[in-house]
């Protein structure tokens, strides 16, 4: 199952979700295998939003207490 799983979420979040986001968002053109350094960028990105969401879940709940 997918839907709602943190890696789908940060995917469409990061605009990394398909071929066509990523050439709209990251200008990465369809059709061509991306390359070792395309896809660690889009790593990057994906696991930087996910530090951002724990970080900021992190934050939440120090506010909290």
């Amino acid at each position: 199952m997918t839907k709602g799983h943190s890696v789908f979420v940060a995917q469409h979040a990061t605009a990394t979700c398909c071929r066509g986001c990523i050439r709209k968002w990251h200008k990465m053109q369809p059709g061509r295998e991306l390359s070792r350094v395309q896809q660690d960028y889009l790593v990057d990105v994906i696991m930087t939003w996910i530090q951002m969401e724990i970080d900021r879940y992190n934050q939440k709940l120090n506010e909290e207490y």
